[in-house]
């Protein structure tokens, strides 16, 4: 496991995986993005947990993929604070000295992130309560499902795991230097509305990143 961002994957999704390859090969494997890791680990590994049979953990899945999301998308790309807060210093500032390059690049995070809010929720209309709202119903029912439990689904960690920490983690971050009145959700999660996820954040961060 490696520390990543967004931009790094080919469907600008976390996590992703790459593969490893043999030295003696001289296949080229692309990356396995966000969607079909599931069906990368049933082919290479063992899927005895969170299998795609299992509905419940498709339907968590899709609360990732979908509701928070978007929200994320919204918050670090379209909220005007948090861009030039958080968007701003980490993407686009590091990549170029250019100040015309800079704005081209800006305009094509925002337009990108606002085309994909757009395609998930299925409206021409971005609501913005709306979006956060869904997000934190979302939250909700992630941390009911975790309950007083280590993992989501059975003694140790999964896909899912990994895929809510990649969002707690950023959230719960003093470092990323979230504008409070552009992160609604991530407010609600830091203040311990779910303290739960909070332990499961610090419970990966510890035993994987320290």
């Amino acid at each position: 496991m490696a520390a990543s961002n967004n931009h790094a994957s080919p469907s600008g999704q976390l996590p992703f995986l790459v593969p490893g390859s043999s030295s003696s090969s001289l296949e080229v494997i692309p990356p396995v993005t966000f969607s079909k890791l599931q069906e990368w680990a049933s082919k290479y590994g063992n899927t005895s947990r969170q299998g795609p049979e299992d509905m419940r953990y498709e339907a968590y899945m899709s609360l990732l993929d979908h509701r928070i999301r978007n929200a994320w998308l919204h918050a670090i790309y379209l909220a005007p604070s948090n861009f030039d807060a958080v968007a701003r210093r980490l993407y686009i500032t590091p990549a170029t000295s250019s100040y015309l390059v800079q704005i081209s690049l800006a305009k094509t995070l925002q337009s990108a992130a606002l085309e994909e809010i757009i395609k998930n929720s299925k409206s021409p209309i971005v609501d913005i309560d709306a979006l956060y709202q869904e997000s934190i119903r979302a939250f909700s029912a992630l941390s009911e499902l975790l309950g007083d439990n280590d993992w989501f689904f059975g003694d140790s960690p999964g896909l899912l795991d990994a895929s809510v920490f990649a969002y707690t983690y950023l959230l719960c971050d003093d470092a990323m230097g979230w504008e409070e009145e552009d992160a609604r959700w991530g407010k609600e999660l830091r203040e311990g509305r779910w303290p739960n996820l909070v332990e499961h954040r610090r419970r990966i961060y510890e035993k994987w990143y320290q």
